[in-house]
């Protein structure tokens, strides 16, 4: 079952509090090998990024890097999910 999560994100001089995304859900199996497959991140603050990359604030490695807190969480879900079906 899918839950929230919630993080601040600093990047460059970009603040934005509190973003909240899901990790757990479950996608369309053609992406499933892509990083990030289970997760979301609430658009709003994604494009919030996006039109920092395009005024050159930040750049788009930074960008991405913002959602490291994202997928570390689902890195950490996935593992609980083995463990639990290990033992099930």
């Amino acid at each position: 079952m899918p839950y929230a999560v919630i993080r601040d994100l600093e990047v460059g001089p970009i603040v934005l509090p509190g973003v909240t995304g899901s990790v757990g859900a479950v996608y369309p199996a053609h992406r499933a090998d892509e990083p990030g497959w289970g997760a979301a991140v609430e658009l709003p603050a994604v494009l919030k990024l996006l039109a920092a990359v395009d005024a050159g604030q930040i750049t788009a490695a930074q960008a991405r890097a913002a959602f490291t807190p994202f997928l570390d969480r689902l890195e950490e879900f996935d593992q609980e999910m083995e463990r639990h079906l290990d033992y099930g």
